[in-house]
């Protein structure tokens, strides 16, 4: 339990220390973001998930080919975390969130081992919010 508690702390003062508050207010905006994509999509098919992840990264001026690689890459993940086929396309749009997340992050200039830690302290904050 003190490991727990300790990453989630850990990934707070990262946090703190490497955001300002406009920083925070983008991180809470991708958060709203996603979770909008949730409420829209409570149960995404492929293409609905393939069509949120093109318009997305087109409206971010990525190519054609960085899209599909992403959502190769995604598909791939989603197949060696063992996934049922049904499962994949809400895991896809978690994955976009998290990308969201780690590639705003490395901007702010985190390094790997801070984004890690900081991504690992929020799953252990969704963990316990759901379970308690």
């Amino acid at each position: 339990m003190a490991k727990k508690i300790d990453v989630t702390q850990k990934a707070k003062d990262i946090l703190e220390e490497a955001l300002d508050r406009e920083a925070v207010d983008v991180l809470a905006k991708i958060s709203r973001e996603m979770q909008q994509i949730f409420n829209d999509n409570p149960e995404p098919s492929r293409p609905d998930v393939v069509r949120i992840v093109s318009e997305y990264f087109t409206n971010d001026g990525k190519s054609e080919q960085f899209v599909t690689n992403w959502i190769n890459t995604a598909e791939e993940h989603c197949r060696s975390r063992g996934l049922h086929e049904e499962d994949q396309p809400k895991a896809m749009l978690s994955d976009l969130g998290v990308f969201r997340f780690m590639n705003f992050l490395m901007e702010k200039g985190l390094t790997d081992d801070q984004v890690n830690i900081v991504l690992r302290g929020a799953v252990q904050q969704a963990n316990d919010e759901e379970n308690g």
